[in-house]
C-alpha cells in the first residue's frame, strides 16, 4: 500500500509538470502571436482557482485563444470570443 500511495504521489507530480510546461509552451506562443501584455491577461482571466474548471480547462482555454490569435483576430477581441462556450473552429467561422 505504501508503495503505490507513493507511486500515486508521483504520478501526480509528473502529470503537474506536464501541465506547467504545456502553460509556458503556450503562454510563450501567445505572447509570440500578441504580447506580453495579452500572455499576462489571458493567464490571470483563465485562472482555474477563479473558474469552475479544472487546469486543465485553464490549459483548454490557453489552447483555444492561441488558435484564434493565430488566425488574426486582435488580442481583445480574441480573449472576449475564447470566453465564450464556442470552439475555436465556431469562433473562427463567424
Amino acid at each position: 500500500v505504501r508503495m503505490a500511495l507513493s507511486e500515486l504521489v508521483d504520478a501526480l507530480r509528473q502529470q503537474a509538470m506536464k501541465q506547467r510546461e504545456k502553460e509556458s509552451e503556450l503562454l510563450a506562443d501567445i505572447e509570440a502571436l500578441s504580447d506580453y501584455e495579452t500572455a499576462e491577461a489571458a493567464a490571470d482571466i483563465y485562472a482555474p482557482e477563479k473558474h469552475a474548471y479544472t487546469f486543465d480547462g485553464y490549459l483548454y482555454r490557453l489552447e483555444k485563444l492561441k488558435t484564434v490569435l493565430a488566425a488574426g483576430v486582435p488580442a481583445e477581441k480574441a480573449i472576449e470570443l475564447v470566453d465564450s462556450c464556442a470552439d475555436a473552429d465556431k469562433i473562427l467561422q463567424f
